[in-house]
């Protein structure tokens, strides 16, 4: 499996302070069948800043811990980028980074709001060639409301990705049946466990997916799975935006 959003990295943001717990995190990834992550710092937040630079080199730091504790575990450089007025200009002055190297970049809108310049920089990374994919939505507020407005930006040309624990219910109950309502009305591309311990907020992959296809389908689980692979690969993802799943028979298909 690909988790393709993951504080991973120690001493850069709200995830683990030293090394040993970046290992813990590892191993447990490891064990639970995931094989490939993409390490997304937080990222001009007000509270974190982590340039392309920083979170290349604290990859190779960690890649190099696993190497020698054999732990079977790639794990490549991206950034969960705070939504501000700025952002296309940072990313051409060099301050913002893809997922991976890929066309597809992470964007954390605020808890409370929704920036007024969110569509026009939704528009223009698409002239740059960026593919936005939206980090979960499901804890903003205005589109708990609002889930028409998350809708509309993926008819836009973006793509969102849901929480793992948002599933299984770590986030509260409204957030949960909001996530199950909008997989069945418009679907979603992405699900990721945005772990950052291993503890409270950990890998949950397997217990979402168990989740979906209890309710979906194996169907709408192999396509997420199909979609992080893409993203990992850099590879188009074919999604049909603002066409809703079909719920027929227990199953959902793209």
């Amino acid at each position: 499996m690909v988790e393709m959003h993951c504080h991973i990295l120690s001493g850069l943001d709200d995830g683990p302070v030293r090394m040993e717990q970046s290992i813990a995190m590892a191993e447990k990834a490891a064990a639970s069948g995931i094989t490939s992550i993409i390490a997304t710092p937080h990222h001009l937040n007000g509270q974190y800043n982590n340039e392309p630079m920083v979170v290349n080199q604290a990859v190779n730091l960690l890649h190099a811990e696993l190497r020698n504790r054999n732990i079977r575990l790639e794990i490549r450089p991206g950034q969960e980028i705070r939504v501000h007025d700025n952002l296309i200009g940072d990313l051409y002055a060099g301050k913002c980074c893809t997922l991976a190297g890929s066309r597809y970049m992470l964007l954390e809108l605020p808890f409370g709001h929704i920036p007024s310049q969110f569509p026009r920089i939704l528009h223009e990374l698409r002239i740059a060639g960026i593919t936005p994919i939206i980090a979960h939505p499901e804890r903003n507020r205005v589109i708990l409301k609002k889930p028409k407005l998350l809708a509309d930006y993926l008819s836009q040309g973006g793509l969102c990705q849901l929480t793992a624990q948002s599933f299984t219910g770590l986030f509260g109950r409204k957030v949960r049946q909001w996530c199950f309502h909008f997989c069945k009305e418009n679907g979603f591309h992405f699900i990721s466990s945005d772990a950052h311990d291993i503890q409270i907020r950990s890998f949950a992959m397997n217990s979402a997916y168990e989740q979906l296809e209890r309710r979906f389908g194996i169907d709408v689980v192999q396509g997420l799975k199909n979609n992080a692979w893409s993203l990992w690969n850099n590879q188009c993802i074919d999604i049909d935006h603002g066409k809703p799943l079909v719920l027929k028979r227990r199953l959902l298909f793209w």
